[in-house]
C-alpha cells in the first residue's frame, strides 16, 4: 500500500466518518440496508478493507461469522476485539484467508 494512503488511514478518520455526520451516517445506513437485503440470515462474511469493523460489527450482531482483512494493523486490532469478528492484516490483492465465504464486502479497496 502506498505510504501516503497508510498515513491517511493512520489518522483514524475512517471509523468516525461512517458513524458521525450527515453524509457518512447516510452511507452507513444505506450500506446496511443494501447488504442486509442480499446477505441472508446467517453466513460467513469476508470484509476486505473492513478497517475497524464498522460494518463487521453489525453483521456479527446479526449472527454472521465475519472475517475482516485490512492493511492497517491498528484497524485490525480494533476490529479483532469486536464480538463475533476475527481480523487479520492483509492486502486485498493477496488475501491471507481461506474461503469459502457466502458474502464478500469490498468497499474501500475499490476506491483506492
Amino acid at each position: 500500500m502506498d505510504q501516503e494512503i497508510r498515513e491517511f488511514y493512520a489518522q483514524g478518520y475512517e471509523d468516525e466518518r461512517l458513524r458521525v455526520g450527515g453524509n457518512g451516517r447516510l452511507e452507513f445506513l444505506r450500506t446496511q440496508e443494501v447488504v442486509r437485503r442480499f446477505v441472508g440470515e446467517r453466513g460467513r462474511v469476508l470484509d476486505v478493507g473492513g478497517a475497524t469493523g464498522v460494518h463487521a460489527g453489525w453483521l456479527a450482531r446479526d449472527g454472521h461469522d465475519v472475517v475482516v482483512v485490512d492493511a492497517m494493523p491498528s484497524h485490525v486490532e480494533v476490529a479483532d476485539a469486536l464480538p463475533g469478528v476475527s481480523a487479520v492484516v492483509g492486502d486485498a490483492r493477496d488475501l491471507p484467508v481461506d474461503g469459502p465465504f457466502d458474502v464478500v464486502l469490498l468497499f474501500g479497496p475499490l476506491a483506492v
